[in-house]
This record gives structure tokens, C-alpha cells and sequence, in this order.
């Protein structure tokens, strides 16, 4: 994964932090190579075996914390940092964006 500095906006916000790919950029495989890739209207990103892992989990609905303990599950070395820095250097590349989770209302 790389190394990349977490948004300001993202910094701190911990479990609440859920990651999508951004509009113009999908995740698909390249059979030619066997590799996973981002694709995006700029070019094509190789993605390792656990960058797509984590990516195919940036649904906008699961949060950074569930993204770690699935991937927990299948690799040995994933830790939150790793995460986080490969998720903070992609959206500074422009490609994936964080968004906070909703709020829940009291109404009644």
C-alpha cells in the first residue's frame, strides 16, 4: 500500500470515516495480468491483491474500522495505519472520497 498524509477532513473523524470511489472511477480486474485495477478517466491504476480488497469494500457504507477487521480476516499484516495511509493517498490522488457516516436524528 502507500504512504499518503490523511485529509484534514478525514483526520480524527475514526469510525465514523466511510470511503467511496469517486463519480468517473470503478474497480474491475485485469484478466490479461491477473491484477486488480482502479480505472479512472485519467488512466488505469495495478492494484496488489489487498489494495483491491480494500477498495471493493469502499461502498460508502462501511467505515475504515469494518474495511481493517475484514481484511484482518484474509491477510496476516493489515493494520488501520496501512489502511488509512493507502486510503488518504488515494483521495489525494482524487480517486476515492471520504464521507462521514449520517447522523442519527432524535425525532419524536
Amino acid at each position: 500500500m502507500s504512504a499518503g498524509e490523511v485529509p484534514a477532513t478525514v483526520s480524527g473523524a475514526g469510525a465514523g470515516v466511510r470511503w467511496r470511489l469517486r463519480g468517473g472511477v470503478r474497480l474491475g480486474h485485469d484478466a490479461v495480468r491477473d491484477v486488480g485495477v482502479l480505472l479512472h478517466p485519467e488512466g488505469v491504476l495495478l492494484l496488489n491483491d489487498t489494495g483491491a480488497a480494500v477498495l471493493a469494500l469502499c461502498d460508502g457504507a462501511t467505515d475504515e474500522h469494518a474495511v481493517t477487521r475484514a481484511l484482518a480476516g484474509r491477510y496476516a499484516s493489515v493494520s488501520a495505519g496501512e489502511v488509512r495511509s493507502f486510503l488518504a493517498e488515494l483521495a489525494r490522488r482524487r480517486l476515492v472520497e471520504a464521507c462521514l457516516a449520517p447522523q442519527e436524528r432524535g425525532d419524536g
